[in-house]
């Protein structure tokens, strides 16, 4: 009994004396992590306040006014010290002042954001886009919603970026389709940084892969002809391929304006093609061809076949209530293409031959540029579309002169 009661007596209060410190040791953590919450205004060495500046545990706050929010607004700040952090301060204001702060909250996720942009771009009349290029946006924007759709906008990162980049490759994309993809994540990106949703582009230092442009070979005089007398022979849109071919080698113009020219765009009086008059050419801007002899021969040559029933040069087959153009002649080309053995020749390869034909003729390269659309001064030309056959630079290369002709005495 008296070993009962001295163990009692010694070990129970001890018992309790430990269960109330951990009591009060859990309600001091508490105390202090409740504390280390809330916000502290940050004095300088004078011991005064800080105006803005707060302080909770070891992070450094702005505090500001942002427009069309109704209380303050802390930002956090990089800075540790207090020269560092006024100094950082200072920007902020800055840029709330200029360009405005980011908006708070969730950001939408990506796809989300995505599909309102398309909409925007498809709707909007001041987009500045044609529908051909909302629709290659679109194209991309459908394998960037399936990699990150379900990530809000500003958590998408570098490494996101460059293993899609990766991943598309792998699948054997062309570098020059990966390209493009990054271009349109971009556009994205950027719609969203003007709207002060993210701060920074993680699409930045990305640079482009490499893309080797294949050498275009120059259509012959003599394989053009038997491209024309394949199309001719064609059991459909024959007759309309063979223009539309002649068309696009004469004037320079490129695959879609030459299906939008009306017969208003021909001015026979002035001897000059309108294309681009509708805003369809690729810089959205119009411009005049002036008649070469084949040119001019060719358009008298459509003219005596002009349907009465139609504006256009290239009118669908198929119009049967409104009056409209032809969307594509690709099937009836790719017969015509296969008949005349030239696989791998595209409708662009007729606005090189236009070009080359024209440097060959001694035109000068502004003036080639300005029937060809470009705005360079002839530098395109000269780069990409001055193809030249083996018998110009061999005629060229007979009129090349070293001194004088005068025999030597």
């Amino acid at each position: 009994m008296f070993y009962f009661l001295f163990y009692f007596d010694l070990v129970e209060p001890k018992e309790t004396t430990n269960t109330g410190q951990i009591v009060d040791s859990i309600a001091n953590l508490g105390h202090r992590a409740k504390h280390r919450s809330r916000f502290t205004s940050v004095k300088d060495s004078r011991n005064r306040k800080v105006r803005g500046l707060w302080r909770r545990g070891e992070k450094l706050y702005m505090q500001t006014r942002v427009a069309g929010e109704r209380s303050a607004r802390k930002i956090s700040l990089d800075s540790t010290g207090l020269e560092a952090a006024r100094a950082e301060m200072a920007d902020i204001r800055k840029k709330n002042r200029g360009e405005g702060l980011p908006k708070t909250g969730l950001r939408p996720l990506f796809a989300d954001y995505a599909r309102k942009y398309l909409e925007f771009q498809r709707t909007a009349r001041d987009s500045g886009k044609k529908p051909r290029t909302i629709d290659r946006e679109d194209h991309s924007l459908v394998h960037w919603i399936a990699a990150i759709g379900n990530v809000r906008l500003d958590k998408i990162t570098k490494p996101m970026i460059t293993g899609f980049v990766k991943a598309r490759l792998e699948k054997g994309l062309k570098p020059r389709t990966v390209n493009i993809d990054v271009i349109v994540l971009r556009n994205v990106l950027n719609e969203a940084k003007d709207e002060g949703l993210i701060v920074n582009l993680p699409t930045e230092g990305i640079k482009p892969k490499k893309v080797n442009t294949p050498v275009r070979t120059l259509l012959s005089p003599a394989a053009f002809e038997n491209l024309c007398k394949a199309a001719a022979a064609c059991r459909k849109n024959n007759v309309q391929l063979c223009d539309y071919i002649r068309l696009l080698a004469y004037s320079g113009a490129r695959r879609d304006e030459a299906l939008a020219l009306k017969w208003e765009d021909v001015n026979f009086e002035r001897k000059f093609l309108r294309i681009g008059a509708d805003g369809a050419a690729k810089n959205s801007k119009a411009r005049h061809v002036d008649f070469n002899s084949q040119l001019e021969t060719h358009l008298k040559e459509m003219a005596t076949r002009m349907a009465p029933d139609s504006q256009w040069l290239f009118p669908s087959p198929r119009r049967v209530q409104s009056d409209k153009p032809v969307k594509t002649l690709r099937e009836s080309f790719l017969i015509a293409r296969k008949k005349a053995e030239l696989e791998g020749l595209g409708f662009h390869d007729l606005r090189h031959y236009f070009a080359s034909m024209a440097v060959m003729s001694g035109i000068d390269f502004k003036t080639i540029a300005e029937w060809l659309g470009h705005q360079d001064g002839g530098m395109l030309v000269g780069k990409v579309y001055g193809h030249l056959l083996p018998e110009h630079k061999q005629r060229m290369a007979e009129r090349f002169i070293f001194g004088s002709r005068d025999p030597v005495t």
